[in-house]
């Protein structure tokens, strides 16, 4: 009978499922956990700058077999109506503005734009594009898996310099007293590590500093003096490179955030928490709430610039319902500048579900002009918050 045939197909996904999942905790915990290295114990052990995307060599990747379609279904509705989509553990640098300009990642190279119709300027293979970012002087810069390269604020060309190690949970940073100096702050032993641009080398480029960072509990954001602000163990840590580290103790419970990021006096921050609170500190003796507002849904990306805030937002898994993503700019209040819905692309039954799901969910918020971009490798959106429209498309 058709209503049993059904149930018996149903059940049959189900339960292979379940034996799919069991062999697979199975296995993670035949594993065991993995020691963390040091940074300099890891940059030691590379030989060759043939890397994939975190940092690590990697053999060819084994096709997925087909699997049945009932079970197909059933992991496309499990992932779409029950699973959360978690952000990242460290914000995700695919798009960067300059004066301007946009910088995009898109695989093995990067794309650089003008802001008024996004016309691309040029393009560069770095291999794997592993991070970008923006310095005080406006030049835009790319660290890639071969090479990275620089495109200084009205150059056409980028100037390419030595491969960077860049581990996963690894950041990028300008360094905001010295253009002519970056960082990547590595998680694994809380170090920065300090590059220059411009220095000889040979296949890798050499560490100018190494500066300790240690005890954060998330990723740290810079501060608008180039200084750096982290979550501890007690409270915040606030550590300018070239200075002194001071520590702050809360008097009240203030939570784990999810994302940290400036405000515009230079003593304080605004932390996000994975419930969407939005709250504004000052890094102080006690560490004073300022203000605070709720967004209206889970954030899974935040930026910041001198006037506003920017967030990706993703809904909730709810049977029957398809997951929504919206971007929202407010002010530093929580007013709403621009309110938009995102494009939702409906999760696929592989195991990678999450990250081919959010791929073009990447944000950046300009600090030249009163833009915000969405995007990523495929494609990406810029709209000018101030007129409240969309800008381009590309």
């Amino acid at each position: 009978m058709p209503g049993t045939r059904t149930i018996w197909r149903a059940g049959f996904a189900l339960g292979v499922f379940g034996a799919l999942s069991f062999a697979c905790c199975v296995a993670c915990q035949a594993k065991g956990p993995k020691a963390k290295k040091s940074a300099p114990s890891l940059l030691a052990e590379r030989q060759a700058p043939d890397l994939d995307a975190g940092g690590l060599e990697q053999g060819p990747r084994r096709a997925t077999p087909a699997m049945p379609s009932a079970i197909a279904e059933t992991l496309q509705v499990l992932h779409e109506q029950r699973l959360e989509i978690q952000p990242p553990s460290v914000p995700s640098r695919r798009l960067e503005f300059g004066p301007a300009r946009l910088l995009q990642a898109r695989g093995d190279h990067v794309t650089l734009r003008e802001t008024e119709h996004g016309e691309p300027i040029t393009e560069t293979n770095l291999g794997t594009v592993l991070a970008i970012a923006h310095g005080s002087d406006g030049a835009l810069f790319a660290l890639g898996a071969g090479s990275g390269a620089r495109f200084e604020s009205r150059a056409k060309k980028g100037r390419e310099f030595p491969h960077v190690a860049f581990f996963p949970d690894s950041i990028s940073f300008a360094d905001l007293e010295q253009p002519t100096h970056f960082y990547v702050y590595y998680s694994a032993d809380g170090q920065l590590l300090r590059y220059i641009f411009e220095a000889e080398a040979g296949p890798f480029l050499p560490i100018d500093a190494s500066i300790p960072l240690e005890g954060c509990t998330g990723a740290p954001t810079q501060l608008r003096d180039g200084a750096f602000a982290c979550h501890t163990a007690t409270g915040f840590a606030r550590k300018a490179p070239r200075g002194t580290r001071t520590d702050f103790k809360p008097t009240v419970a203030l939570g784990e955030s999810f994302r940290l990021l400036p405000a515009k006096r230079l003593d304080e921050l605004f932390a996000i928490d994975r419930a969407g609170e939005v709250k504004h500190l000052r890094l102080a003796a006690g560490v004073p709430v300022l203000g605070a507002f709720q967004l209206p849904a889970r954030p899974y990306a935040a930026a910041a610039n001198g006037e506003v805030l920017a967030f990706i937002l993703v809904s909730a898994p709810e049977p029957g319902k398809e997951r929504r993503w919206n971007l929202l700019v407010t002010d530093f209040e929580g007013q709403a500048r621009l309110q938009v819905e995102l494009e939702a692309k409906a999760a696929p039954a592989h195991e990678d579900w999450a990250e081919d799901v959010a791929e073009d969910k990447n944000l950046a918020l300009s600090g030249f002009e009163p833009l915000v971009a969405v995007g990523g490798a495929n494609q990406v959106l810029v709209w000018d918050y101030g007129e409240g429209k969309l800008r381009f498309t590309r």
